[in-house]
């Protein structure tokens, strides 16, 4: 395909290190006065260019540490607490569980959990369920800022039991190795925690900035990326920030070449209300989202110092192509990308929105004394200073930050000025008979699948026919968004278009996730077969998004000179 690769000789670095260095002047906490007046210093920018703008302020659901106090027999360890922990004050013995799967087989009821790694949501959860009253988690070199929560944004009725219901903090491995040891002797610690956080329903900004196209079109390109952070944020997400603006720039100064509608979308909660911000536009403005945006890019931390892994990005299969021929062409390196996670404000999956990229460049993995590929000690995927108070203007990498922008800045300009979308769903039919192989496999003579891989297979011949065949690009490029909102569903939500899935690990085709206890021999078979009720259901859920999709495709193809899509 085609990209609008002379945008790279445009990008501005200096223009992008005065954003993310202006932008560090405030400590963007959520919903508070100095992160609000870092938003309307980004309205102001995007006015400038001329772009029309909506600063929102929404109500989230937000959480701020405040303090925090361990004790192991009688001696303070310092400590931190982190977002969504509820406030309160706990003494139990100490115990230690190497991870979540430990604490389940552990007896844990009135006693405090020592664990190790970040404070997230899963160990939490199985120390809860357990009877701990908190959980005390060992960070290495550094403590980094958490949430660990697995509501995906603002927790609606059904969301409230994914916030944690026990204290958390997490301590040093310095301090932390040695009350391991101790307890390993046969020592018995007692120890005493009180955690305050701030948690409340307040208001939150959200900027939308839009720039039209001389086109007639409702489409749009979305480039998002969260303002609020950790202490300053220069990079998280400050380098991310000034991409977007520096985008809207060269978009702006191009705006006659635009077949699309360009928005830039900033938000608030990324940090402190688990996504609450991305969440929130997800819901209010689905009808929009869902009739006309083509793809949402979204940036997080870029430029960083010593970032040079810049090929295992998040990334959709239909989003995919565009970012290796980009990547390859501008720095060499073969972009090989990692299916999309729940992570980085990725709210528009329900929506069928494809999506591509968040964090982007990071540190490279290096070989460990153990044998494995991993980080030095203090150091992290995004960095050292990742959701710490070293994250400052410092770290950031010019040369980093130039090369991100311009990767970004081809990326979202060929998006706006294809005459066909340049999203492939040939690749996107292909990972779904693939992922239906996969669960084939594992279900073996338990489930039978073969109807629904004989339908995929037969959508990968239908897309590889669409994209060949001749029609108006305008028709082609509502078929392309139409079938995103049945296939992005299908392969990363259970089914659910009208709300996000919570902020845990999920499989590829969710909906057959129930396939891994139906397959378990611990599992009776009174509840195999009620299993399997749930699960023919889930299939028909598959076979007939299948079905849709390829309807979509074989109408398209034989009457598009007198349809009305």
């Amino acid at each position: 395909m085609n990209t609008y690769w002379k945008i790279a000789d445009e990008v501005s670095v200096s223009h992008m290190l005065e954003v993310a260095s202006g932008l560090a002047k405030w400590e963007r906490l959520s919903g508070t006065e100095e992160e609000y007046e870092a938003f309307l210093w980004l309205e102001k920018q995007y006015q400038e260019y001329g772009y029309e703008t909506r600063l929102i302020r929404h109500d989230a659901y937000i959480s701020l540490p405040v303090s925090c106090s361990f004790v192991v027999n009688g001696k303070e360890i310092h400590a931190q607490t982190h977002s969504m922990v509820p406030c309160g004050h706990v003494e139990g013995e100490l115990v230690f569980c190497k991870n979540a799967e430990e604490i389940r087989s552990t007896e844990c009821g009135g006693k405090i959990v020592l664990t190790k790694g970040r404070a997230v949501y899963e160990p939490v959860a199985a120390a809860q369920e357990r009877g701990a009253l908190g959980v005390i988690f060992i960070q290495e070199g550094v403590i980094r800022e958490c949430i660990p929560s697995a509501s995906w944004g603002s927790p609606a009725p059904s969301d409230w039991k994914y916030l944690p219901g026990i204290l958390s903090a997490s301590i040093l491995d310095d301090d932390g190795d040695g009350l391991v040891k101790r307890l390993e002797t046969g020592e018995k610690l007692n120890a005493g925690l009180t955690t305050v956080t701030d948690t409340s329903w307040r208001k939150i900004p959200l900027l939308i900035a839009d720039l039209k196209a001389p086109a007639d079109t409702d489409q749009f390109v979305m480039f998002t990326g969260h303002v609020d952070s950790w202490y300053y944020g220069a990079i998280d997400n400050g380098t991310a920030n000034a991409a977007q603006m520096e985008v809207a720039r060269l978009a702006a100064l191009h705006r006659e070449e635009l077949r699309r509608n360009f928005r830039i979308v900033h938000y608030s909660g990324h940090s402190h209300g688990r996504y609450a911000g991305s969440a929130w536009y997800a819901d209010n403005f689905w009808e929009e989202l869902h009739a006309s945006c083509a793809v949402n890019i979204n940036a997080d931390s870029l430029g960083g110092r010593n970032a040079m892994d810049i090929v295992h990005s998040i990334i959709m299969p239909e989003t995919k192509d565009l970012a290796v021929e980009i990547v390859r062409r501008q720095t060499g390196e073969n972009f090989e990308g990692v299916r999309c996670g729940r992570l980085g404000d990725q709210s528009f999956w329900n929506v069928g929105v494809s999506s591509a990229f968040a964090s982007f460049s990071r540190q490279k993995k290096k070989l460990m004394p153990d044998g494995q590929m991993g980080f030095e000690r203090g150091n992290a995927e995004l960095g050292s200073w990742w959701h710490t108070p070293k994250d400052l203007p410092e770290y950031i990498d010019k040369d980093n930050l130039l090369r991100d922008g311009r990767i970004f800045a081809e990326y979202v300009m060929t998006f706006l000025t294809e005459p066909v979308l340049p999203l492939n769903f040939r690749r996107t039919a292909a990972d779904i008979s693939e992922k239906l192989e996969d669960w084939k496999r594992l279900s073996g003579e338990a489930l039978d699948l073969s109807s629904s891989i004989e339908k995929a297979r037969k959508l990968e011949e239908l897309c590889e026919s669409f994209y060949k065949a001749k029609m108006p690009d305008d028709l082609r490029n509502k078929v392309i968004l139409k079938l995103g909102r049945i296939l992005v569903p299908l392969g990363f939500t259970r089914g659910d278009i009208y709300s996000n899935e919570p902020a845990r690990a999920i499989d590829a085709i969710p909906s057959l996730s129930l396939i891994k206890e139906l397959v378990k021999p611990e599992t009776a078979p009174e509840m195999k077969m009620s299993m399997k009720i749930e699960l023919r259901r889930k299939m028909n859920y598959v076979n007939d998004s299948l079905n849709r999709a390829a309807e979509l495709l074989i109408f398209s193809m034989k009457e598009w000179p007198c349809q009305k899509l």
